[in-house]
C-alpha cells in the first residue's frame, strides 16, 4: 500500500510538471510586462545559475552578470546548480551524432545556401549578449532536439532570453522530482514512521485513545494518511513542480534534522546540526526555523542536572553542536575567500568573496517586502496606514526585526525549557513539540520579518503538514489558507487549472481519510472559533467568485490581490497564535516558572493565556482539554517551594511498581505464543503482531523513563497540580480538606499514580468532570475509589458504551443516568456498577484482539501448508519426469 501511495505522489507531481512554468515564454501576467533586460521567472533563474557555475570559475559566480538573475541563494544551491550544470553539458554531449552523419549532405547544401540571416541575431543592451541561432543548419539541429538540447540548455550566454526546449525543461523538470523523492520524501517517511509507529491495538475501543476527536483507526491507516497529507500537500506542489523552485530540498534538509535531533542518543543532535546547516545553506529563508532549532538544541545540552559531571558534560554537549556548525560552514564558504576575485585577489585569503555572498543572500535595499505578500507590513502599508511614508527606510528593518524578536520569543522560551527535560519523552513527544515550535517560529518570520515574499508560507506549512494526526482539522485548514494564499502568484503562472485540481485531490484524500477513520467529515470542531475558520474558507470563496465576476474599479486594478493579502494576513495571524498556544501545551509550558518572584512573569502570561486562550480552543482535540490546560498553566505559576511537593517514600514506590489488572492482562496477551505457519524455520517465530525489537525498544524506554522521571516525583508534581487546576485534587493549603481529596489520601490509596503520565490522568479525569451536568455525582465515585483515574479515556468511554450496550440496547444516556441515581442511593452501587461496564469493556477488547491475532495465525499456518504441498507435488512431478501425469 505504501509503495502504491508514493507511486501516486510522484505521478501528481509529474502531473503538475506538464503545466507551465514561472515566465514561460516571457509571460509576465495578465497586466506585467516583459522586461528589456530579463526574460522569464524562476525557471529561468535556475537555469542561468546552472549555466553560469558550470561554466565559470566559483569567483565569478556571486559577481558575474547580476542585472540578468544574478545568483542570490547560499552555497549550497549554487554547488547543486554546479552539478546539475554539469550532468545536462556531460548528457548533452553524448547527443545522436548517427542523424547528424546521415544528413551531411543536407547540411552541406544548407551552408551553400543564402546565409543572410547570420545578420539575425537580437540588438538589446551591449552589456547583455543576446545570441540566437545564426544560421538555418543549427535552427534544423535545435529543431531535432535531442540529447544535445539539454547541453545547449546550460551553454554559456546563448542559453539565455528564451531557451525553452522540451526536453530541457523536462530535465530541469526531472532535477526537482529526483531530489524531492530522495530528501523530501524519503524525511516524510522516516517521521511518518515515528508520528503513526506506536503499538495500538486492532480493535475500536484500543485505537480510539491515539487520536484526536475519537478518530478509529489501525497504525497502518494512520501512516497512510500522514504520508498522503504531507506529500499532496498542493502549495508544495505547485510552487516546486509548477512554479518551479527546490523549495522541498531545503525544507527535507530540514526534516531530516529535525528527525535526528529528536532521537535519545545525543549524536542525533549532531547530526541533525549538520544537515539543519545544510538546509540553511541551501536557502536562507531557512532563517525561519533556526530560532526554534537553536532553543531546542540549547536546552538538550544544558538539561536540568546539578551535578558537576552533567555540567561538564552540558559544556561538551555546546562544543560538539558548534563544531559541527562551524565546520559545515566553513566547508561551504571557504572557496569563495580561497578563491577571490582577479581585480581582488591581493592574498590567499580575502573576505570580499564573502561578503559579496552575504549582500547577495541579504539585499536590505529590495524593500520590506516582495509583491502583495500576506503579512503584517504589507497590511500596514495599505491605504490609509501606508507605514512606508510614515517611517524612515532606514527605520524599518530594525522595527522588523523587533517584532519578529518578540513573536519567536515565546516558542524559543517554550522549547528550550522543554529542551531541558527533553531525556524524559519518547522521541515522538520530542519531534511534535519541536514541529510546533518550528511552524510558531517560521510564521513569526513570515508576518514580521524583513524581505519576505508570498512562498515564504511554505516553510512553516512543511512541519505543520507532519501533524495531521495530532491536530486534522487545523493541519487541513491551514494547508487550504496557504495554497489559497498563492492564487496571485499562479495567476501570473497560468497554473489556475492545476490550483482548483491540486486543492480538490488534497480535500478528497483527508476527507475520505476522516471518513474511513472516524465515520464522518469531521475536519473541525462545533465551537466558536471553528465557526470562524469555517467561515473563513467561505470567505476565500466568495472571493474567487467575485474576482471571477466583477471587474475592480478603475483607479483600484489591485482590489483583489490587496484583499486577498488582507485576509491571508488575517487568517496567518490566528494561525501563529494557535501554533503557539500549542507549543505551550504540548510543553508543559508551567515549568517556565523557575522565579516565582518575578510578578511581571505571572503578569505577562496569565495576559498571554487570556489572548490566545479562546483561538487556540479552536483546533484542541477537545475544548474542556484546552481549557484544562490554561487553567494549569496559569495556576502553576504560583510555584510552591521544593519542600512543599510530596517526595515518595521507598514503600510509595515499591506499591507503584505493581501493575495494575489490566496492565497485567495486557502483560500476559503481549507474550509471544508459537506461530505454526513457519514450520521450516530453525527457530519457532513468535505470533503475528509481536515485534522482538520493538518490545524490547519500548522495555528499555520504560526502563528508562520510570529510572529518570518519575522515581523523583517529578511526574506527579505536574499531575499533582493539574488535578489541582481541575478541581479533583484539594490544594495542601486549601480548608476544604474534608470534602475532596488530598494528594497523601490518593497516593495512598492509588500509588501508580506516581507513574502514569499526566496527560492520561488528567484526560480520565476531564472525562468524569464533563460527562454529565451533575459534575458531584462523579466526584463522589472518585473519592470512594480514585484507581479509576488509572484508566484511559477510551477504556472509560467504552466502559459506558459496553454498560449501555448489555443493559440499555445501546443508550449511553441511559447507563449514565442509571449510574447517576445508584450514586445518590447507593455511591457504592454506582461505583460497582461503573466498574462491571469499564472491566466488562476491557475483557471484551482484550477477547476480540486475541481472536483476531489467532486468525491471522490460523491464516498463516494454512497458507504454509498448502504451499509446502504444493512445492512437494512439484518437486515429485520433476522427479518423476511427468508435467501434466501422476505417472
Amino acid at each position: 500500500m505504501k509503495v502504491a501511495v508514493l507511486s501516486f505522489v510522484v505521478l501528481l507531481r509529474i502531473l503538475v510538471g506538464f503545466q507551465p512554468h514561472s515566465g514561460q515564454d516571457d509571460y509576465q501576467g495578465p497586466k506585467g510586462s516583459p522586461s528589456p533586460h530579463k526574460y522569464g521567472g524562476d525557471y529561468e533563474a535556475q537555469r542561468h545559475w546552472m549555466e553560469i557555475t558550470y561554466h565559470l570559475p566559483i569567483s565569478e559566480w556571486y559577481w558575474h552578470s547580476l542585472e540578468y538573475w544574478g545568483l542570490d541563494y547560499p552555497p549550497l544551491t549554487a554547488y547543486v546548480s554546479w552539478a546539475c550544470g554539469f550532468v545536462a553539458h556531460n548528457v548533452g554531449s553524448l547527443h545522436d551524432r548517427t542523424i547528424l552523419d546521415s544528413d551531411s549532405d543536407d547540411d552541406t547544401n544548407i551552408n551553400d545556401t543564402d546565409t543572410s540571416d547570420n545578420n539575425n541575431v537580437c540588438q538589446l543592451d551591449a552589456d547583455i549578449e543576446c545570441i540566437q541561432p545564426t544560421s538555418k543548419k543549427e535552427q534544423i539541429e535545435q529543431k531535432r532536439g535531442g540529447l544535445k538540447a539539454i547541453k545547449n540548455l546550460v551553454a554559456l550566454h546563448s542559453s539565455r532570453f528564451g531557451y525553452e526546449d522540451a526536453l530541457g525543461k523536462m530535465y530541469m523538470r526531472f532535477t526537482v522530482l529526483l531530489l524531492d523523492i530522495f530528501i523530501y520524501m524519503s524525511a516524510v517517511l522516516a517521521i511518518a514512521n515515528i508520528l503513526s509507529g506506536e503499538k495500538i491495538s486492532t480493535t475500536v475501543q484500543e485505537q480510539s485513545s491515539s487520536l484526536p476527536n475519537n478518530i478509529v483507526s489501525t497504525s497502518d491507516q494512520r501512516y497512510l494518511w500522514l504520508l498522503l497529507t504531507a506529500l499532496t500537500q498542493p502549495a508544495l506542489l505547485l510552487i516546486d513542480h509548477g512554479h518551479f523552485q527546490y523549495n522541498t530540498t531545503s525544507l527535507g534538509l530540514a526534516l531530516w534534522s529535525f528527525y535526528f535531533m529528536t532521537q535519545s542518543s545525543f549524536i542525533g543532535p549532531v547530526i541533525g546540526s549538520v544537515l539543519f546547516s545544510l538546509a540553511l545553506n541551501f536557502k536562507q529563508m531557512e532563517l525561519y526555523h533556526a530560532p526554534a532549532v537553536f532553543a531546542y538544541l540549547l536546552g538538550r545540552c544544558f538539561c536540568n542536572k546539578n551535578n558537576t559531571e552533567q555540567q561538564i558534560s552540558s559544556i561538551a554537549k555546546f562544543c560538539a553542536l558548534g563544531v559541527s556548525v562551524i565546520l559545515t560552514f566553513a566547508v561551504l564558504w571557504l572557496p569563495f575567500a580561497i578563491y577571490p576575485r582577479e581585480s581582488l585577489a591581493t592574498t590567499k585569503f580575502h573576505l570580499d568573496g564573502i561578503m559579496q555572498v552575504l549582500k547577495r543572500l541579504f539585499p536590505l535595499q529590495r524593500g520590506l517586502f516582495e509583491g502583495k505578500v500576506a503579512n503584517i507590513w504589507f497590511a500596514l502599508s495599505v491605504r490609509p496606514l501606508s507605514i512606508r511614508s510614515r517611517v524612515a527606510a532606514d527605520v524599518l528593518p530594525l522595527a522588523a526585526l523587533l517584532l519578529t524578536l518578540v513573536m519567536i520569543l515565546p516558542a524559543c522560551l517554550m522549547l528550550y525549557r522543554f529542551g531541558q527535560q527533553s531525556f524524559k519523552y519518547t522521541s515522538k513527544k520530542n519531534l511534535e513539540c519541536l514541529l510546533y515550535g518550528s511552524a510558531s517560529t517560521s510564521l513569526a518570520f513570515f508576518l514580521a520579518s524583513f524581505q519576505v515574499h508570498e512562498k515564504g508560507i511554505l516553510i512553516p506549512l512543511a512541519p505543520l503538514s507532519l501533524l495531521v494526526l495530532d491536530s486534522p482539522g487545523f493541519v487541513i485548514w491551514f494547508s487550504t489558507v496557504a495554497t489559497w494564499s498563492l492564487w496571485p502568484l499562479l495567476v501570473i503562472d497560468r497554473l489556475c487549472e492545476a490550483y482548483v485540481c491540486c486543492l480538490i485531490i488534497f480535500l478528497c484524500i483527508n476527507a475520505m481519510a476522516s471518513v474511513q477513520l472516524s465515520g464522518e467529515v469531521n475536519f473541525l470542531k462545533s465551537n466558536l472559533v471553528s465557526f470562524v475558520a469555517m467561515l473563513s474558507l467561505v470567505v476565500m470563496m466568495c472571493l474567487h467568485l467575485a474576482e471571477w465576476r466583477v471587474l475592480p474599479p478603475a483607479h483600484l486594478p489591485d482590489l483583489f490581490p490587496v484583499l486577498w493579502s488582507l485576509l491571508g494576513c488575517g487568517l496567518f495571524c490566528m494561525s501563529y497564535v494557535v501554533t503557539t498556544w500549542t507549543t505551550m501545551t504540548k510543553t508543559n509550558a508551567a515549568k517556565l516558572n523557575s522565579h516565582p518572584k518575578q510578578g511581571w512573569r505571572k503578569f505577562f502570561f496569565l495576559s498571554y493565556f487570556g489572548i490566545v486562550a479562546t483561538s487556540g480552543e479552536a483546533f484542541s482535540s477537545s475544548a474542556h482539554q484546552t481549557m484544562h490546560h490554561g487553567v494549569f498553566f496559569c495556576s502553576s505559576l504560583n510555584a510552591r517551594k521544593e519542600s512543599d511537593y510530596l517526595i515518595p517514600t521507598s514503600d510509595h514506590l515499591e506499591r507503584a511498581r505493581v501493575l495494575l489488572s489490566w496492565e497485567e492482562q495486557s502483560k500476559k496477551d503481549s507474550k509471544p505464543v508459537l506461530n505454526l505457519s513457519a514450520i521450516n524455520s530453525d527457530r519457532l517465530p513468535l505470533a503475528d503482531g509481536f515485534d522482538n525489537d520493538a518490545a524490547a525498544t519500548t522495555s528499555t524506554e520504560n526502563h528508562n523513563t520510570t529510572r529518570c522521571s518519575w522515581e523523583d516525583g517529578g511526574v506527579w508534581r505536574e499531575t499533582e497540580q493539574a488535578l489541582v487546576a481541575v478541581g479533583i485534587l484539594v490544594d495542601t493549603n486549601s480548608d476544604d480538606k474534608p470534602k475532596k481529596l488530598t494528594r497523601e489520601v490518593i497516593i495512598d490509596k492509588v500509588p501508580q499514580l506516581l507513574r502514569l503520565p499526566t496527560d492520561q490522568i488528567v484526560e480520565s479525569a476531564n472525562f468524569f468532570l464533563n460527562s454529565t451536568d451533575e459534575k458531584a455525582t462523579f466526584e463522589v465515585l472518585l473519592q470512594l475509589d480514585p484507581s479509576l483515574l488509572t484508566y484511559t479515556i477510551s477504556q472509560l468511554d467504552y466502559g459506558i458504551t459496553y454498560l449501555s450496550n448489555m443493559m440499555f440496547r445501546g443508550d449511553r444516556t441511559a447507563a449514565i443516568q442509571m449510574i447517576q441515581s445508584q450514586c445518590v442511593l447507593s455511591p457504592s452501587t454506582g461505583l460497582q456498577l461503573l466498574k462491571v461496564g469499564v472491566d466488562g469493556g476491557i475483557e471484551e477488547t482484550r477477547i476480540s484482539g486475541l481472536l483476531s491475532s489467532a486468525g491471522q495465525s490460523s491464516g498463516r499456518a494454512i497458507k504454509g501448508v498448502v504451499g509446502d504441498m504444493s512445492k512437494d507435488i512439484r518437486e515429485w512431478k520433476r522427479v518423476k519426469g511427468g508435467k501434466h501425469s501422476l505417472g
